[in-house]
Formats: structure tokens, C-alpha cells, sequence
């Protein structure tokens, strides 16, 4: 009998404890009403009470008796964050939107967000899964062909290196051009890039017109870039890990230079120079040395991320860790990389705080490029003659044919080999970057609050070079070793008092601001000689002497400190959410220009008209949105080609009888003054369909005025010219981008993007009508970049001599610089890119294709293995057509240096078509379902292969036709054909 009543009491016990408890079902839905697995749903006042969605989308999670249960929090990464009252109900249902689509309907200037509605600029948001997903060493590379108006150039291969960006093209033509970069609120430059780690992107956004860059007044001629960094969301944490694993090569060679036997062929046409006998030429023909082989690799990449993020309705986090390893294919060549970040923010009732952290070290190991390395691979590989190896095959010595000691091969050229693997170069990184904000809502007016920033940016990079005795570089001073330290310091502080609140119809939004940006660098290095000793560092160095002068070190040295303060409002009104008007006035003071120039004040204005919100448009249901904008203003640009004192006189060491001293080296001028930007933009944004299509178009005038262009000035002085302003320079363009979702249904969707930029650069005002510089010419009318050459015309079948057009259009067979006239442009005015994404399931493939069109380039490259001069050197297989009797038919002249026909290389003969379609990047992926996963306790998982440069359609001869410059540099480190592997898990 007490065991029976024991287990009736047991059993009400347990009873009662089921009734207290409370049991919540529910399904998670995104916007299409599709069901989402991975969703943390837990009990807002105890989260660690919380489950995780199904693949079906369905919870059900337990509250144990006495937990207080008001609110669920409902969150996953790539949705906004969801607070579902919970009242008296059991079957709570949520519909969750995406975080992506959000954000699409917010415009992020770098001093605030502004609903996409309401803006009056133009921007060009980036997809940021392109820019996170790559393994590029600086993330600007990953936005080339991301948006309309914006150029992207990856100007070299090399592991670490940044791209050429210009935003509506060349704004200046001796000033700076790049545009600025803002990451949480304080600017950053290209050289940070290989120390940022752009996993850490939330959002980035391109400012492009005066309305959108008129908030950095004297800063954002150029357009600005703005980044904002991932922050944690409340709900439970989550954990994520991404690796990725990259194999990279070089790219096609379009430029065929011979092999042994056609080598040899072609110095016995020269009368044998090197004297070789019928045994030596037979047994060199067949070597055919491959110095790709013996200089390059396929270079491994291993990116690996860890990240931490979550909170809860008051505190948010978010922290990372990233270590990248980039082989170059140049052997030896690399970059590694390591960083850490931590995002914090806090609410305390009116008040709210914010810390971002972030540091970065990078080691880069690196190989000249340009004609002036001689002793680059990149040259190596295209001059060596291939009858001749890197080293003796009995010995294992690297091969000094040159003669003993010279470190050179039989054409005296350097050994490629020596001089890159005795030889060395890095250059060594540490990055720290540290921002935080504490903003106060007034309590007394709703929408009233202030807010102030401050961040400090902190370089500091060590250089070390060191030449190899044996080298042919290094023995004429028997060796070198190179040492070089520069730090740069920058901080940016910005304090405003802010209202915004809607009445009514009335939307406002003003802020007054005022901010100051303060830059200090150091640099100090040298150089000392005569490694004798066989030690590759300072202990090995011999002092140098009067009686020694061979030995004497070289130092440099030197530094850099600007400044700008700043007064500015940012003001808009919206009425009704269909007309909106913007504005920004700004006063900014640089320490770069004279007193009397030193201030001045840049605005902007915009209007936009939300047309399809009009009653007399409401009919029309296909329309979801037109929208005109009409904006113009005026920025400046200090980045000047004086640097930091071109208002004032420069000094420099000088030697006089051989007495040390100082002395005017370049003029100052106190009338130094601002480059100024007027520009005016129109643009429409439509949607059509339920926005399934839809795109923006823009036209716009950017006019720069007081160009930094130096002014001649009298002999007398002791100088020709002195730091001024002068001259005027236009771009006119067109932007259109267009988007479309072709296919949505519940487990398909297929989407196509495309852009197209048309941009005319065009000089209206210089000192002259026109200036030569090498190549080129700068004239009134015409655009910058254009080059100024005789045209060939091909070669006399008579005589072999190289045949030339002259200025009224006949031909010669004398060259004459008189007869150069302009042609095309190495700025490429008519760019762009399509991009496309389809997904299936868990299937996801996307592809990105860009181009340039209407541009041309000098092949300095083929101008090196062209030149009968170098016949010492190995040529390109054309020179096999050179004219040999009178009647032949060909396109390469006879190799005479007389009777006028010495080798011209300033002609059209070099000037080649380099327009180009790449195959950017192709990315098939799978991510696993969440029925599995759950098993394993993981919340996502995806696998990923993606393709970088496949394919290049271009008819230029020579690895890459991707140069920013004029003319190629005859050792360019070309883009990377890159296949990768990745993986991204969730916990």
C-alpha cells in the first residue's frame, strides 16, 4: 500500500510538471513563404533556452516551468533579426526577411544610411559574396566589372598588389585619381589592402556623383568607397569557419619567341656571331631550355577564417581570425597574412557605444617587374636563349657563360636564375586599426542625438633587399644589402548633432558636422656594399671610405604630414515619399596650400521625383517603381602632385666643391590652390514586374578645373617650372545597368545582372595646345592617354626597309618624328560586366564575365624580342619573316642599320588592339541539408569550386592585356588563372 501511494505521488508530480511547462511550435518562412532550416529561435529573456529550425522550417522548443517567456528571437545569418510575441499562443508562425534585400533598400555614405527611396545621388552597391569569396591578396581586384562607372584594372599579379580603380574616369592629370576609401568611418588607403582581410565585409558601397561624394567635400573627387564590417546580432552565437585551398598558373602566351634550332637558324643569318662550330650548333639545338619551368610554378593559396558573432537585444559582437598563404608563380614570391578583428556595440537606455578592432600583419616577398629590372624572370623568361640552361648539368653551378664571374649568360644578359634565387625582397606589414562611437538620443525630442567618431589608422612596414656578389647585378659593388622603415600614422575625428523624424508626410533628416583628419609618415632607409664577407646582414657590409668611395652607403630619408579640418552640413526633406531634396554644404582647410588658399568650400544638390507613386501612375501595376534624380555639385581633390608642401620651397643635399650643404630643390608656391570638380548627373531607376526587372541609368558632366599642372617660370630663378594650377579636363558618360530574375519558384531561381559605362575623357584647357611626353600626347581635344606615333606602312619589297605614312598620307622610307600623328588611347572609354546566378535545391552556380573595348596599348613586351639590335637576345618567332631578297612579300623589315632603316620603335607597328573579354570568375556550389547537418550538429555547410581567369578572348600578344599603363612594361606580372576549393561550415 506505501509503494502504490509513493507511485501515484510520483505520477501527480510528474504530471504537474508537464502541465507548467509550455510547449511553442512553429514553422519559419522566408519572404516567398519558403521554409528555412538553420533559423535560431530562442526565449528573448533566456536565451539559452532556444532551438534550431528543421529543413522544413519547423521548431519546437520546450519553456520549463517558472522561466518567464514573453518574446521568441529569431535569427539566422542572411536574415534580419525577428522579435515574435508569444502572448497566449503555442504554434507561433514567422516570416523572416532577408538581411541582403534590406540592405538593398539602404544606401550606406560612410556618415550615416539613407533609404534608397529617398536618395538623390548615384551609387553602386558590390556584391559582397564576390568580394568575400576570393582569394585575392587585396580585395579591390574582386570589383572589377562589380558595377557601372567604375573601372577596376588589376595592374599586376603579383601576391599583395592592389588594383587601378577610377570612378568616371581620370579626373586629374598630374594629381591623384584613386578614389577614397572609408571603412567604418575612417579612411583607409590602397597600401593597407594586403593586411585587410575582406571577410570581415558587411557591405560595400561606391559613391559616384557630387549628391553622394559632396559629403567629403575636398576628399572625394574621385568618388569614394565605402566599407562597413560585419557586427554581431542578437540571438544565440554562431560560429563559423571558412577554408579554401587555390592552385594558380600563368595565363596563355600569345607571344611565341623561338625555340633552339630556329635560334640558332637566325644567327647564322647575323654571320654566326658567337662563333659557334657545326658540332656546338648541333649539339645546342637540341636543348631547348624551358626557363618558364625554371623560374615558375603553380602557385598554392590556403585562405582559412574563423568568426564568432552573436548578442542580445542590448549587446552585439562580432570577432575573426584569418591566415592567408599566397604562393606567387614567380618562384620564391608570396604573401602571408594574418588578422584579427573584434566589433563590439552596447545599448545603455539613451546612450549606445560601439568598438571596432582590427590588426593585420602581412609578409610579402615580391620580383621586380619593368624594362628597368633586367634581371626580372618576368624579362628572363622571354630573352634567355634557350640553348643555354639556368645551370651546368654536370656541375649543378649556375651557368655564367657570360664569362666567369659575371653572373651573365653568352648575350651578357643576367642569369634569371641567379638574380631570383640569391637575391631577395620583402616587405613586411603591421596593421592596427581602431574606430568607436558613442552616440546619445536626447530624451527631450524624439529623433534629436549626437554622435562622435574616432579612429586611428597605424602602418609600419619593414623592407629588406639583399643583392647577391655573385649576381650580375650585385658584383659591380660586390653585393648589397638594402634596409628601409616607414611608419604612417592617420586619425579621423567626427562629431555631429543629428535630427531625423518624420511628421506626417514630412520626412527630415540634418545633421551638422565637423571633422578633422590629421596624416604623419616617417620613412628612413639604406643601403650598404660589399657583402664580402659571405654574411647577409649588417655585420657583412664593408665601410666605405674616401680612399673606398665604391663602398660608401647610401640613406635615405624622409617624411610626410598633412591635415585637413572640416565644417559641413548634410541636410534632406521628403514629402509625402515621393519628392525629395538633398544638399550638402562643406568648409575644409588643407595644410597642403598656401594661407590664402588653404580654405575652401564644395556643395552639392539633388532632387528626386518618385514617379511611380503617383496617383496618375497607379494603374499602371506592372510598375513598381520609376524614379528621376537630378543632382549637381562640386568636390575637390588635394592629393596634389606636389605633395604635402608644394606651397612652399623644398630643400635638398647638395655638393658643392666638396663641401656638403643644402639648397632649394624644387620652388614652392603660395598661390597653390585646390583642383576643383563640377559635376551634374540625371538618372532614372525603374523596377518593373514586381521588380523581377529592373536597372538604373545615368548620364553625367564631371568638369575639373585648376588642374595641378606645373607653371613655367623664369630661367633666372635656377628653375623651369614651379607647383601651380592650370587647365581644365572633362568626362562625359553614360552608365545602364540592368538586372533580372528570369526563373523564381519555390527550389529554382535564375538571375542575370549586366552593366555598361561609356566614358569620354577629353582635355579642354593647357598651358599649350599640345605636349609630348615619350608616347604620348596631352592636347587640347583630345582624351588623356592618347598615343602620338608614325604609322607603319608596312615593308618595301624592293629594298627591305621599313615603309612609314607621312602626314599628308604618303609613304616613306625615311622615319621622321615630324611625321607622328595621334591615335587610339590606352584609357579604355567603353567597359562593363555581366554576371549571372542560378540556383537549385542546394545547388548554386554563378558566373561573372568582364570587358574592356575601344583601347589600345603599346607592346613594349614584343618591342624587346622585335628589335634586330638584340639579336644576342632570343626574338619572337616573327622575326623568322624578316625580309631577305628583293620580291619577298612580308611584314618585318630587313635587319640593316644602314641606309635609314635602324630599327624604329616609336611607330603603329608596336600600337596593337587590346580590348578584352575575361571569364572572370565561375563558382559552382552545394550547400547541405539541414536533415543532415542536424544529425552532425552543424546549422550550415557548403562546398564550393570556382574558376578565376579561365578564358580571355583579346588579340594582344603578350600574357595579359589587363596593363593600366600606356605601353606594357616588358615585365608585367600577369593576372593569375586561379582554380580554388573552398568550404564554409556554420555551428
Amino acid at each position: 500500500m506505501r509503494k502504490l501511494s509513493l507511485l501515484l505521488a510520483a505520477f501527480l508530480f510528474f504530471t504537474g510538471s508537464l502541465l507548467a511547462q509550455k510547449i511553442l511550435t512553429g514553422k519559419i518562412t522566408d519572404e516567398t513563404g519558403a521554409p528555412v532550416g538553420g533559423v535560431s529561435v530562442v526565449v528573448k529573456s533566456a536565451p539559452s533556452i532556444g532551438t534550431v529550425t528543421g529543413i522544413d522550417g519547423n521548431f519546437s522548443l520546450t519553456v520549463p516551468a517558472g522561466t518567464t517567456a514573453t518574446e521568441l528571437l529569431v535569427s539566422s545569418v542572411g536574415y534580419e533579426t525577428f522579435t515574435a510575441a508569444i502572448n497566449d499562443r503555442t504554434t507561433i508562425d514567422v516570416r523572416i526577411k532577408s538581411a541582403a534585400s534590406s540592405l538593398e533598400n539602404v544606401v550606406i555614405t560612410g556618415y550615416g544610411t539613407t533609404a534608397k527611396k529617398a536618395f538623390t545621388g548615384s551609387t553602386t552597391p558590390v556584391n559582397i559574396n564576390n568580394v568575400r569569396n576570393q582569394t585575392f591578396g587585396s580585395f579591390d581586384q574582386a570589383l572589377q566589372g562589380a558595377g557601372a562607372g567604375v573601372s577596376v584594372v588589376a595592374n599586376s599579379g603579383q601576391p599583395g598588389s592592389n588594383a587601378i580603380v577610377r570612378v568616371r574616369g581620370n579626373g586629374s592629370i598630374n594629381g591623384g585619381n584613386v578614389p577614397l576609401y572609408i571603412m567604418d568611418g575612417i579612411e583607409i588607403t590602397a597600401a593597407d589592402f594586403a593586411s585587410i582581410n575582406q571577410g570581415d565585409f558587411e557591405r560595400l558601397e561606391i559613391l559616384k556623383d557630387a549628391v553622394a561624394t559632396g559629403q567629403y567635400g575636398s576628399r572625394g573627387a574621385n568618388g569614394v568607397v565605402v566599407i562597413t564590417t560585419r557586427r554581431g546580432r542578437a540571438g544565440t552565437l554562431m560560429l563559423n569557419y571558412d577554408a579554401q585551398v587555390g592552385f594558380s598558373d600563368l595565363p596563355e602566351n600569345r607571344l611565341e619567341v623561338m625555340n633552339s634550332s630556329q635560334k640558332i637558324d637566325y644567327e647564322l643569318q647575323r654571320g654566326n656571331p658567337y662563333g659557334w662550330s657545326v658540332a656546338e650548333q648541333d649539339s645546342l639545338r637540341n636543348v631547348n631550355f624551358n626557363w618558364q619551368d625554371a623560374l615558375f610554378r603553380t602557385g598554392i593559396t590556403q585562405q582559412h577564417q574563423i568568426s564568432a558573432s552573436g548578442g542580445n537585444d542590448k549587446s552585439h559582437f562580432y570577432g575573426s581570425l584569418s591566415y592567408m598563404n599566397q604562393e606567387g608563380i614567380v618562384k620564391t614570391t608570396g604573401l602571408k597574412r594574418y588578422t584579427a578583428r573584434v566589433n563590439m556595440d552596447h545599448v545603455v537606455k539613451n546612450w549606445k557605444f560601439g568598438l571596432n578592432l582590427q590588426g593585420g600583419f602581412s609578409n610579402i616577398v615580391g620580383t621586380g617587374e619593368g624594362n628597368t629590372f633586367l634581371s626580372s624572370p618576368l624579362n628572363a623568361i622571354r630573352w634567355s636563349n634557350p640553348y643555354e640552361r639556368d645551370r651546368n648539368p654536370v656541375t649543378g653551378e649556375y651557368q655564367e657563360t657570360g664569362g666567369a664571374n659575371t653572373g651573365q649568360l653568352t648575350s651578357g644578359q643576367p642569369n634569371g636564375a641567379m638574380e631570383l634565387f640569391l637575391n631577395q625582397n620583402s616587405s613586411r606589414q603591421v596593421k592596427g586599426i581602431a574606430t568607436s562611437f558613442i552616440e546619445f538620443n536626447f530624451p527631450f525630442l524624439k529623433g534629436l542625438y549626437a554622435r562622435t567618431n574616432w579612429g586611428i589608422d597605424y602602418s609600419q612596414v619593414e623592407g629588406s633587399g639583399y643583392t647577391d656578389r655573385r649576381t650580375s647585378t650585385g658584383i659591380a659593388r660586390q653585393g648589397n644589402l638594402t634596409r628601409s622603415n616607414s611608419r604612417t600614422f592617420r586619425y579621423t575625428g567626427t562629431t555631429s548633432l543629428n535630427f531625423k523624424r518624420t511628421f506626417g508626410d514630412h520626412d527630415i533628416d540634418f545633421g551638422a558636422f565637423t571633422e578633422v583628419v590629421k596624416s604623419e609618415g616617417r620613412s628612413f632607409g639604406f643601403t650598404g656594399f660589399g657583402l664580402t664577407n659571405g654574411l647577409i646582414n649588417e655585420g657583412g657590409i664593408t665601410p666605405g671610405s674616401v680612399a673606398n668611395p665604391n663602398f660608401i652607403p647610401t640613406v635615405t630619408g624622409g617624411g610626410t604630414e598633412n591635415g585637413i579640418l572640416s565644417y559641413f552640413g548634410i541636410g534632406s526633406y521628403g514629402y509625402k515619399g515621393k519628392y525629395y531634396v538633398s544638399g550638402v554644404v562643406r568648409r575644409d582647410g588643407s595644410s597642403r596650400f598656401g594661407y590664402d588658399n588653404r580654405w575652401a568650400t564644395f556643395g552639392s544638390v539633388g532632387v528626386n521625383w518618385v514617379i511611380s507613386d503617383e496617383n496618375f501612375m497607379s494603374n499602371i501595376l506592372w510598375m513598381d517603381l520609376l524614379k528621376l534624380r537630378l543632382s549637381y555639385g562640386t568636390n575637390g581633390n588635394n592629393s596634389t602632385a606636389a605633395g604635402d608642401f608644394g606651397q612652399l620651397p623644398q630643400l635638398g643635399r647638395v655638393n658643392y666643391a666638396g663641401i656638403n650643404g643644402l639648397a632649394v630643390s624644387a620652388p614652392g608656391n603660395l598661390n597653390y590652390r585646390w583642383e576643383t570638380n563640377r559635376t551634374k548627373n540625371i538618372g532614372i531607376d525603374f523596377g518593373f514586374f514586381r521588380n523581377r526587372l529592373s536597372g538604373t541609368v545615368d548620364v553625367y558632366d564631371r568638369e575639373t578645373i585648376d588642374l595641378f599642372y606645373d607653371q613655367p617660370t623664369a630661367p633666372e630663378t635656377g628653375f623651369t617650372s614651379l607647383p601651380g594650377n592650370t587647365g581644365r579636363l572633362r568626362n562625359r558618360g553614360i552608365e545602364f545597368t540592368l538586372r533580372g530574375t528570369v526563373i523564381q519558384r519555390k527550389d529554382f531561381r535564375w538571375s542575370i545582372e549586366g552593366n555598361i559605362t561609356y566614358n569620354q575623357n577629353k582635355v579642354l584647357e593647357l598651358p599649350t595646345d599640345s605636349i609630348v611626353s615619350g608616347l604620348n600626347l596631352l592636347a587640347v581635344g583630345k582624351p588623356v592617354g592618347t598615343f602620338y606615333l608614325v604609322r607603319y606602312a608596312g615593308v618595301s619589297a624592293a629594298t627591305g626597309n621599313a615603309l612609314y605614312y607621312k602626314r599628308d598620307g604618303s609613304i616613306t622610307q625615311v622615319y621622321s618624328v615630324a611625321d607622328a600623328v595621334t591615335h587610339g588611347t590606352s584609357v579604355s572609354p567603353l567597359y562593363g560586366g555581366i554576371s549571372t546566378s542560378l540556383e537549385y535545391k542546394g545547388i548554386d552556380l554563378s558566373a561573372q564575365v568582364n570587358f574592356f573595348l575601344k583601347r589600345e596599348m603599346y607592346n613594349n613586351d614584343r618591342n624587346n624580342v622585335i628589335n634586330p639590335t638584340y639579336y644576342f637576345d632570343n626574338m619572337a618567332v616573327e622575326m623568322l619573316r624578316e625580309w631577305t631578297k628583293p620580291g619577298d612579300i612580308t611584314d618585318v623589315p630587313r635587319p640593316s642599320s644602314s641606309g635609314g632603316n635602324s630599327f624604329q620603335a616609336s611607330t603603329t607597328r608596336l600600337l596593337e588592339n587590346a580590348n578584352f573579354w575575361r571569364l572572370r570568375n565561375v563558382t559552382l556550389g552545394y550547400s547541405i541539408p539541414q536533415s543532415v547537418l542536424s544529425r552532425v550538429g552543424f546549422r550550415t555547410a557548403r562546398f564550393f569550386v570556382q574558376a578565376q581567369n579561365w578564358f580571355t578572348e583579346t588579340k594582344f600578344q603578350s600574357f595579359d592585356p589587363e596593363f593600366s599603363g600606356g605601353s606594357l612594361t616588358g615585365a608585367q606580372y600577369p593576372a593569375l588563372v586561379q582554380t580554388t576549393v573552398g568550404l564554409t561550415i556554420g555551428f
